[in-house]
């Protein structure tokens, strides 16, 4: 009789089931679809049980009102961000341009989208920009993520007391993420703390971002490297494009906003009781 309100961060499986397609070794790749169909029944199980459900995007309720057939209540409610801390940061410009990606490489998709990004985003961007720098950001990076230092002018720093400063010394945030579901939070993150963002449809999903308005979105690595560096070679791009993207998050995805939202299915499902 007691109702339960389950708010899922990312669907699992899904995560998963994109890492058992790109896995190499075909012989293991029935065990780890084996693993992906125990999660999504699990996962799926429990979207049943609840009272209510809450997404953290469209793309991802409209999977939950599939799994479900609709039976469940499913709001969205994104993340969101302290904007008044993200306000306080001082622009600190590196001597060279300085790309940034940052991300918790316990996560499948973020050790995903460095890797992407330092062995075939990054080359191209080197050829067009040989000054500029790559700085990957985040706790918990595994040897392999260590291991992109020796890609000339890659910088791998593990987790850093303050994440404004990352932002304050550097041109963009680019996020090439190919899996992973829910808002991403680095994405409003820069967002919010006024740096221009380059990354794929994924990566702005969930957040009302329009591409060309508040970022600049690309599938394949070559355009990606592209955006990149048309943004630091058309700096008044990057400031119009930083400048819609703050005051989107501003309006929508501030915590003060995010949490009212909340609170409503909160007072809506106590009523329930």
């Amino acid at each position: 009789h007691i109702p339960i309100l389950l708010v899922e961060q990312t669907i699992e499986y899904l995560v998963y089931q994109k890492y058992a397609q790109d896995f190499s070794l075909w012989p293991l790749k029935p065990l780890l679809y084996i693993d992906v169909l125990k999660l999504r029944l699990w996962e799926e199980y429990f979207w049943r049980k609840a009272s209510q459900l809450v997404a953290m995007s469209q793309e991802d309720r409209r999977i939950m009102v599939k799994a479900t057939q609709g039976h469940q209540k499913i709001g969205i409610v994104a993340n969101g961000v302290d904007v008044d801390y993200f306000n306080r940061i001082k622009p600190q410009p590196a001597p060279c341009p300085t790309i940034l990606f940052v991300g918790n490489f316990k996560w499948l998709p973020n050790k995903d989208a460095a890797t992407y990004l330092a062995r075939q985003i990054w080359p191209q961007i080197k050829l067009a920009l040989p000054q500029a720098k790559l700085w990957i950001v985040g706790a918990n990076p595994t040897k392999d993520i260590q291991n992109l230092a020796s890609i000339p002018d890659v910088v791998v720093e593990g987790e850093i007391p303050d994440i404004r400063d990352a932002f304050a010394k550097s041109n963009l945030l680019l996020a090439p993420i190919r899996n992973g579901r829910g808002t991403k939070y680095k994405v409003l993150e820069a967002m919010a703390a006024g740096v221009p963002v380059v990354t794929t449809p994924l990566g702005i999903d969930g957040t009302g971002a329009v591409s060309g308005q508040h970022a600049l979105v690309a599938t394949s690595a070559a355009d990606l490297a592209s955006a990149a560096v048309k943004i630091i070679t058309q700096p008044s791009l990057g400031q119009r494009l930083a400048s819609a993207a703050k005051l989107l998050i501003t309006q929508k995805y501030n915590w003060q906003k995010i949490s009212q939202d909340l609170n409503h299915i909160y007072q809506s499902l106590g009523k329930t009781a």
